[in-house]
């Protein structure tokens, strides 16, 4: 525990110190501006990358407008409250390497490829243990991704090195993998919020500590109730927000696990991952689990998948013209009708996922540090797989990000790199850079074009 100093001095805390104390009392508590290094001017910067199945529409995606003056589309609109904090980055293709094999190849489908590619910007290694979409069969990705050469640079004084979530995964091949300590080590996603909340704020008796839960938590409020008698108003002020974020994480769990079959749990509360028409629940809890980590500095950088590429989950509970989604996701999402009632699911589909980003990046500014929030402290990647649904294309890849890294990023742009393309290895470098891993010159494969991107900086 912390002790108070010698009035000659100023008020300090450790990290360290902090997480060496009562339980899930001190791991909970968010960085407080008494907690930071008298004299450190330089804010804390986090990474989360964000992935969602089977691609995208252009027409429906893409900005319209110039750099600094440009209207949301159809897919994005959702985003609107956050439009400022948004960098569209129109023209990156996955690399030459990336690109070899094309349907009906032997290192994966598109699909496969671009998943196994998106982090690492490398090709899959050869092998016959995935098969995929199109018959095409390969081994994991071949390298690092860049989500974990970050972690190993800024993540060591962390409890979390990285974390990496995921909300109906359900899968254990190369698809479902974006996060690569190496070749052929694949991370796999925590799916089930409830092991992630005993991971980050319990004991390591998951049981014990869900039927412990209530006095866990009263021991937070008893030590929020102690630091708030000796920081300033502004680092009390986040400590209630914190408190009553976790409050509402815990209150939820509670709710979907508690009193058992007789027991109908609230609307969002259940969070069986073997149904689909629990996707959203399951994700926002996931979602509030890594922005809490994040707000903690359990972890500095998190990944978080959105099912697998080649998705064939089901949206019945979503509407499109007036009736329930009928048919699985990658079904929909390859049908070349330009009307009727796939070309609607399929645009349904892809509004509600920038709805639940938008809930993502709510949930971040929602936390306040000194004059910014942590969204402005954070690097959001928003990404998938393929392109343009229909065509199975790794080139104008629907990238996105939001927050700017600490002033890392100018947000509120679209960069439009128009008929030069530029490759995925240079949208990893700059991400390393605005993490403050400056000294990144070049990240994947050799066949990609080495340093960050134009224009971004």
């Amino acid at each position: 525990m912390t002790r108070r100093p010698r009035t000659s001095q100023p008020l300090r805390f450790t990290r360290r110190n902090l997480l060496r104390g009562s339980l899930a009392a001190t791991a909970a508590i968010p960085l407080l501006n008494a907690q930071r290094v008298v004299g450190q001017d330089e804010p804390i910067r986090r990474l989360i990358v964000v992935s969602y199945p089977n691609g995208t529409r252009g027409s429906m995606f893409w900005p319209s407008g110039t750099e600094t003056d440009f209207q949301l589309n159809t897919f994005t609109a959702p985003l609107e409250p956050y439009k400022d904090k948004l960098v569209f980055l129109k023209g990156i293709r996955l690399n030459d390497s990336l690109q070899n094999g094309a349907l009906g190849g032997t290192l994966g489908s598109e699909h496969a490829r671009g998943t196994g590619g998106m982090l690492t910007a490398r090709p899959l290694n050869s092998g016959s243990e995935f098969e995929s979409f199109g018959n095409t069969t390969s081994g994991w990705g071949s390298g690092q991704s860049i989500d974990q050469l970050i972690a190993d640079r800024i993540g060591s004084d962390n409890r979390f090195s990285s974390l990496q979530l995921g909300v109906h995964v359900r899968d254990n091949e190369v698809r479902a993998r974006i996060s690569y300590r190496d070749s052929n080590q694949p991370v796999p996603p925590r799916e089930d919020p409830a092991e992630v909340f005993d991971t980050l704020f319990g004991a390591t008796d998951g049981a014990r500590l869900r039927a412990q839960r209530q006095s866990v938590f009263d021991m937070s409020y008893a030590e929020t109730e102690r630091l708030a008698g000796i920081v300033g108003a502004e680092d009390k002020a986040k400590l209630d927000a914190h408190l009553t974020s976790m409050r509402q994480i815990e209150e939820r769990l509670v709710s979907a696990e508690g009193a058992g079959s007789s027991c109908v749990a609230p609307a969002l509360q259940d969070v069986d991952t073997s149904q689909d028409s629990q996707y959203q629940e399951a994700g926002r809890l996931q979602m509030d689990l890594a922005v809490a980590a994040l707000a903690c500095d359990q972890t500095r950088v998190v990944t978080l998948q959105w099912s697998y590429s080649e998705s064939e989950h089901l949206f019945q509970f979503l509407q499109a013209g007036g009736r329930a989604i009928d048919g699985n996701h990658h079904g929909i999402s390859h049908d070349f009708s330009s009307s009727g009632a796939n070309f609607d699911a399929y645009n349904t589909i892809q509004t509600w996922y920038h709805e639940q980003l938008a809930y993502l990046l709510g949930k971040l500014a929602s936390y306040q540090e000194g004059s910014a929030t942590l969204l402005d402290n954070t690097l959001v990647l928003w990404g998938t797989e393929i392109g343009e649904s229909t065509t199975h294309a790794l080139t104008t890849m629907p990238y996105l990000l939001a927050g700017g890294a600490g002033g890392r990023i100018q947000t509120g742009r679209f960069i439009d790199y128009g008929g030069n393309e530029q490759d995925n290895n240079q949208m990893l470098v700059s991400i390393a850079h605005a993490l403050g891993v400056d000294d990144l010159t070049s990240f994947g494969d050799p066949s990609g074009t080495p340093g960050p991107l134009p224009s971004l900086a």
